[in-house]
């Protein structure tokens, strides 16, 4: 009895007895102890907590990919001038074994129509036909045995049906690259080869400012006689339909590849990227005249307005 009035008695005098405090304090572990956690932990995430998270994933993602997609490009381009810098080797290990020449394109002498062409006449020193290829344009959307099909700015010309000793090309011919036709040898009995005549070809490889003669670049078809005279592409992609090896051939090699340019190697052996622009200021033969009026950006080719003039 005195027990109970002793704890009464303290309650009423407004003391909570020690047992009491004990057993509320054991009572507010319990409600905030790892049940209640638990049970927090097993709802997730709110619909609003998730759409935020997914947004941010979204954001991320629209930020990268753009700076994912320059590096990817970056690179290729760098393997595609690593590309170039090998033929520059080819020609120049060509050229030390035929007395300076370059490939005298067209039969004649000992030579076939096929041997004479650059695509057999350096295979000795290439083998491997891949390095035919941009590392940005592997790959061909032209049918198999296509007749001499041009490739597009990101794929292959070709692939070229059977070759033979009576035609220039080898079976299945595939590639991303050609050459400036003007840059070969012709027979000295022939006044012309492919209809273009033949003293206007460079021939040897110690031509005076060597560094502005192309040789071989990025381009939608095996080769081309360009001509200061030629018109540009009227839209990034119409070479494909209207340039030609032998008209308007510059279009050939004006595409958009490389971040406004192309990579070309030079025949003092250089390799660099060349402005679209710039094509026309290149010495693709002899007489080209590199300070003939440029085209009228504007009226013939909008899409290069913001190209960097030369």
């Amino acid at each position: 009895m005195d027990g109970i009035c002793n704890t009464k008695c303290a309650i009423n005098k407004g003391f909570t007895p020690l047992e009491i405090r004990i057993s509320k304090r054991l009572s507010s572990v319990r409600d905030q102890g790892p049940y209640r956690v638990s049970k927090r932990f097993l709802t997730g995430f709110t619909l609003v907590e998730l759409l935020v998270v997914i947004a941010i994933i979204a954001l991320l993602m629209s930020i990268l990919m753009p700076a994912m997609g320059r590096a990817k490009r970056q690179a290729l381009a760098v393997a595609c001038q690593s590309n170039l810098r090998q033929w520059g080797l080819v020609f120049q290990m060509y050229a030390s074994e035929n007395d300076g020449s370059l490939p005298q394109s067209i039969a004649g002498g000992n030579l076939n129509t096929q041997d004479a062409y650059w695509i057999a006449a350096l295979l000795p020193y290439y083998e491997d036909k891949k390095l035919r290829l941009c590392p940005i344009a592997m790959t061909s959307k032209n049918p198999d045995n296509c007749d001499r099909c041009l490739g597009t700015t990101f794929s292959a010309w070709g692939p070229f049906p059977p070759g033979n000793s009576g035609v220039w090309w080898d079976t299945g011919a595939m590639g991303s690259y050609g050459i400036n036709e003007w840059c070969a040898n012709p027979p000295p009995d022939a006044d012309s080869y492919w209809g273009f005549p033949s003293k206007l070809a460079w021939r040897t490889t110690d031509a005076a400012g060597a560094g502005n003669v192309p040789v071989f670049l990025d381009s939608l078809y095996i080769d081309g006689f360009s001509m200061h005279t030629d018109e540009p592409p009227i839209y990034p992609e119409v070479a494909h339909d209207a340039g030609d090896w032998a008209m308007n051939a510059i279009q050939l090699f004006c595409i958009d590849r490389h971040n406004g340019g192309i990579n070309g190697v030079l025949m003092d052996w250089s390799v660099r990227k060349i402005g679209l622009k710039e094509l026309w200021k290149l010495k693709w033969h002899r007489r080209f005249d590199t300070n003939f009026p440029p085209p009228d950006w504007a009226s013939e080719a909008p899409w290069m307005m913001k190209l960097k003039d030369y």
